[in-house]
């Protein structure tokens, strides 16, 4: 535990309300740097108990912005990045860290296990009111895991449910899930139609 206090010490002043973009960079690009701050902040979201609402919102801002700087530093944590996901009730800490696993960068290093656990995820969120910036992230998600015809047409009625619940005045949203379900009735008539 002092390792991973060690750590966190010279990234916990900056995971603070108000903190400039510039700064979040700053430390962003130290997170990108060490695997290490990388892992200490996967394990302070996992554990959030022990932090603020604001720290955990900003340790996971600056994870997305470390991940966008390097995303080499996270590939061999993806479970970690998962209990981090597990642990998360704060729907701006379920945003940044979604971001992070919208990446197509993930897919190839995913077991099947973590693709079907990543679209589940992704899908759930389309039911429930979460704030845009989720929904959007869950879209990108399913888009980058979704592979059988099965789990298309589950996406797709997902989609159909979120857009119902939305206003009849059109969004960019509204958009959004039409594009989608539209790519995916392509894909879902290319994987029935024979090769």
């Amino acid at each position: 535990m002092n390792d991973f206090n060690s750590v966190l010490a010279p990234i916990l002043p900056s995971l603070r309300r108000g903190v400039p973009i510039d700064e979040v960079k700053v430390v962003a690009r130290a997170v990108a740097a060490n695997p290490e701050n990388i892992r200490a902040l996967l394990d302070l979201l996992a554990h959030p108990r022990a932090y603020t609402r604001i720290q955990l919102q900003k340790a996971a801002w600056v994870l997305h912005h470390a991940f966008q700087r390097d995303e080499r530093g996270f590939m061999l944590l993806r479970e970690k990045l998962g209990h981090a996901l597990d642990a998360a009730q704060d729907a701006a800490v379920l945003r940044e860290l979604l971001k992070v696993l919208a990446s197509p960068e993930w897919t190839d290093m995913e077991t099947e296990t973590q693709r079907k656990d990543a679209l589940e995820l992704a899908v759930g969120f389309l039911y429930i009111d979460v704030p845009v910036a989720v929904h959007y992230a869950a879209l990108q998600t399913i888009q980058s895991r979704v592979q059988a015809s099965a789990e298309i047409t589950e996406s797709i009625q997902a989609m159909h449910a979120l857009n119902a619940r939305l206003s009849t005045e059109k969004t960019p949203l509204k958009g959004c899930i039409e594009r989608y379900v539209t790519r995916f009735h392509q894909k879902l008539a290319r994987t029935k139609s024979p090769s």
